[in-house]
C-alpha cells in the first residue's frame, strides 16, 4: 500500500538537523540516534492527512453507517487500524492512536456539513489522523474533531500531558561515576568467579 511507504519514508529520513555531539546523543537520543530522524526521539507525535481510507465498502454503504452512528463498522475496515493490526512490518505499529469516536473527516463540501457531492463522489474516511509514541511521557486526553468549514476536510485536535526529562549534568555524572563502580565490582567478582572455576578445573579435571 502506497500510503505505508509513504509513512516508512517520513520515519526513515533523516529530515531532522543532526547533534554531532556524542554527549549530548547519549543524553537527548535513544538507539544511538543523532536526532535526525523521527524515531530518534523518545516521544514523537504524528499528526496530519495521512490519507487512510475505508477499504471494499461502497460509499452509500459508508454513508448509512454514518447516519446510523455505526461507526464500528467502518473502523474495522479503516486502513490504518488494520495495517496497524495485521503488518508486523508497519512502522506505526509502535505508535499509539486514541479510540475514534467521532464521524469521517474526509471529504466534505467546502462550507457545508454534506460530504462531497462532486462528480467523484468520494466516500467519506478518517484521513485527519493523531498518533504518538513515548512509553511512560506522554498521555493524550481528548481526541476531536472540529466543525470548521473552510476545507473540504474537519480538522482534528489531541490534548497532551508530557513528562519532559530534564538534565542536571553534575548530578548526572554523579550517578555515572556510581554506575561504574559499581560495575567494576561486579566485574571484579565475575573474572575471580572465572579463574577460581579455571583452576578448579585445571586441578581436578573430570
Amino acid at each position: 500500500m502506497h500510503r505505508n511507504n509513504d509513512i516508512a519514508a517520513i520515519l526513515e529520513s533523516s529530515t531532522l538537523p543532526a547533534e554531532h555531539d556524542s554527549t549530548l546523543c547519549s543524553n537527548l537520543f535513544v538507539g544511538g540516534g543523532d536526532g535526525s530522524m523521527v524515531l530518534d526521539h523518545e516521544i514523537c507525535i504524528l499528526n496530519g492527512d495521512l490519507n487512510y481510507r475505508i477499504d471494499t465498502m461502497s460509499r452509500d454503504v459508508v454513508l448509512k453507517a454514518i447516519q446510523n452512528n455505526n461507526l464500528l463498522k467502518l473502523l474495522e475496515r479503516d486502513q490504518l487500524l488494520v495495517s496497524r493490526k495485521k503488518n508486523p512490518a508497519f512502522g506505526l505499529k509502535a505508535f499509539v492512536e486514541n479510540p475514534i469516536t467521532f464521524h469521517p473527516t474526509y471529504k466534505y463540501d467546502i462550507g457545508s456539513s454534506v460530504y462531497d457531492s462532486s462528480e467523484k463522489h468520494r466516500a467519506p474516511a478518517w484521513c485527519d489522523r493523531i498518533l504518538y509514541r513515548g512509553p511512560g511521557k506522554i498521555k493524550q486526553i481528548d481526541y476531536r474533531r472540529h466543525e470548521l468549514k473552510i476545507s473540504d476536510h474537519r480538522p482534528v485536535t489531541g490534548n497532551f500531558k508530557l513528562r519532559v526529562k530534564s538534565i542536571i549534568p553534575a548530578q548526572r555524572e554523579k550517578v555515572w561515576q556510581q554506575c561504574q563502580q559499581r560495575f567494576e565490582v561486579v566485574r571484579l567478582k565475575v573474572e575471580q568467579a572465572a579463574k577460581y572455576e579455571i583452576e578448579r578445573n585445571t586441578l581436578y579435571p573430570c
